[in-house]
């Protein structure tokens, strides 16, 4: 997914919700959104949203001297998702198509974001109710699920803190029908917004079964020509791979092949646009142009 200019000013509320995380100096804060604002006057048609962040976040932290401004809100939502594990974990145990509910509650937790304009800090238990049985705007998960029973590897590009602890309830549910699948979960290098790091994978509890490979990148979204080679490796021999919110989405698109399952809920306007449903939207979108 290419910029759209409605993506420029969302980069600056950015650069500001990060400096307000980072330090309470306002000079300081006004010092960095004038710098966000000349790399955001050099950004490019062409270049994917999620390259911006590649620039800003690095930006406040050596401005500010704190590496990871949202490292005790991530901490704060793994917390709340583990103390919620029981009750998201009966509910996938009373479905009669538990796959199906893990995917849509992995897709709900993706409402735990810090990346748009607004703060989607939500009560996760409440969202999760309210919104459980609501279908799909884009529902391709009975080929995701026709595909399960033939694949050998399955790989999900991770998104969020929080949210992570409900791509763990999924990864169990499958393994669980499927236990000889060999999974693996891709984590950003760095720290960047409220992105799962490898100290948040191991945070969230997951099963000696699945391991985890950092993506080499350090943006907020795979993007395949700037990730580790070993990732890449872990990429190309996947059955299946399942990329979860709108920041795999902006950085895999219009990379990604019929194997790619995005799973995501549409909390910006562009995205829902480019998607062409409404914000808001909850969405499993085979990849590939299907």
């Amino acid at each position: 997914m290419k910029v759209y200019p409605e993506c420029l000013p969302c980069f600056a509320l950015q650069a500001l919700r990060a400096a307000n995380q980072a330090t309470n100096n306002e000079s300081l804060k006004w010092e960095i959104l004038v710098e966000a604002s000349r790399y955001i006057a050099t950004f490019q048609p062409g270049m994917k949203p999620v390259e911006m962040a590649e620039i800003i976040y690095p930006m406040v932290a050596r401005k500010t001297g704190v590496p990871d401004p949202f490292e005790t809100i991530k901490h704060e939502t793994n917390q709340q998702a583990l103390a919620l594990y029981p009750f998201f974990k009966a509910l996938i145990a009373e479905s009669k198509t538990p796959v199906k509910t893990a995917l849509k509650l992995a897709i709900i937790g993706n409402s735990i974001d810090f990346g748009p304009p607004q703060n989607h800090h939500k009560d996760l238990k409440a969202e999760t109710l309210a919104t459980l049985h609501e279908p799909l705007t884009i529902d391709d998960t009975e080929t995701l699920s026709s595909r399960l029973p033939r694949a050998s590897a399955l790989l999900l590009i991770a998104d969020n803190s929080g949210e992570i602890v409900l791509d763990r309830l999924l990864l169990e549910t499958i393994h669980s029908h499927y236990p000889d699948l060999k999974i693996t979960v891709a984590v950003r290098d760095v720290p960047i917004i409220n992105d799962v790091t490898l100290a948040d994978f191991k945070e969230a509890g997951f099963p000696a079964s699945i391991s985890a490979v950092s993506s080499g990148n350090k943006t907020p979204g795979v993007i395949l020509g700037k990730a580790s080679r070993e990732f890449l490796d872990i990429y190309a021999a996947a059955d299946i791979i399942l990329s979860k919110g709108q920041g795999n989405y902006e950085g895999l698109s219009d990379d990604a092949d019929e194997r790619v399952f995005f799973l995501f809920k549409t909390k910006c306007a562009i995205i829902a646009r480019h998607v062409g449903v409404k914000e808001g939207a909850m969405i499993v979108k085979q990849g590939g142009g299907k």
